[in-house]
């Protein structure tokens, strides 16, 4: 009788072992591995998500996703073409994908890299230009498309709407010019690369701010790229603990462990 007793329980304690999900952070350590891509951008990992990658392989903001063969980013509403990842140097170059084909998109959105918790800053190689959308062409000054940082004026169509716009490339604060701009119904800030500045002011052709856009600009990202580096070194994968925010290191040696390794500030109470 003990003996078949025994044998059941063997039975019980097999099927448990084999019928049991694997680890939480094993899971992880697996699903970190994976590297995505979309079009010509491939090994794609930390800190971006998306794709293949679930949301606890990445960073917040840094989520991303694959249009028509394009990788593309959202960044406080405006969406962004991916056209390079430079993980060593943490750079994005990216371009705005409303302005790719004309200069009226249907939102009007700025962009914007200028809050504190934001994790992406520009880097230096770009300047904001500033596009006035509604302005009213009677009531400008005779000698607007004159003056340096003016382009000619642009005319389109928003939701059935004709639209007066002109673009400046430097600050008119206070002035005839600024007070006219001013006047305008709305105005968008879009970044270009430095290099097309002096094309934009002495071509003052709408098509050359087209252009611009499309060539895009470089962005700077910080994603606690020490600590996941730390992991990295050590033969793991970086993620972040969706409960405390906090960059996790999992490692291949947590198989059966459900304590993964917490980098930057201590691991929260439970």
């Amino acid at each position: 009788m003990p003996s078949k007793f025994l044998f059941f329980i063997n039975i019980i304690i097999s099927l448990v072992l084999i019928l049991s999900p694997k680890p939480v952070f094993s899971n992880n350590y697996l699903s970190c591995s994976v590297r995505s891509s979309c079009g010509n951008i491939a090994d794609i990992g930390y800190p971006f998500w998306g794709l293949d990658r679930p949301e606890s392989c990445g960073y917040p903001g840094f989520k991303l996703s694959c249009s028509e063969k394009e990788l593309e980013i959202t960044i406080s509403s405006a969406t962004y073409r991916v056209l390079a990842i430079n993980k060593a140097s943490q750079t994005l170059h990216v371009s705005r994908t409303d302005y790719s084909e004309n200069l009226c998109p249907t939102h009007l959105i700025n962009s914007t890299f200028e809050s504190e918790t934001s994790p992406f800053r520009q880097n230096g190689d770009s300047q904001d230009i500033r596009l006035y959308y509604g302005c009213q062409p009677l009531t400008a000054p005779q000698n607007l498309t004159s003056i340096p940082g003016i382009s000619n004026r642009f005319e389109c169509t928003i939701n059935n709407t004709n639209i007066v716009g002109y673009y400046v490339t430097r600050e008119f604060a206070g002035t005839v010019i600024g007070n006219f701009l001013r006047s305008c119904s709305n105005s968008v800030i879009i970044p270009v690369p430095n290099s097309q500045v002096p094309s934009l002011e002495e071509g003052r052709d709408p098509d050359d701010l087209e252009e611009a856009a499309k060539i895009g600009f470089q962005l700077w990202w910080s994603a606690d790229d020490t600590q996941c580096n730390n992991c990295v070194n050590e033969g793991g994968q970086c993620g972040r603990s969706l409960v405390s925010a906090l960059v996790v290191g999992f490692k291949s040696s947590d198989f059966g462990s459900q304590n993964p390794v917490f980098w930057g500030n201590p691991k929260p109470e439970t």
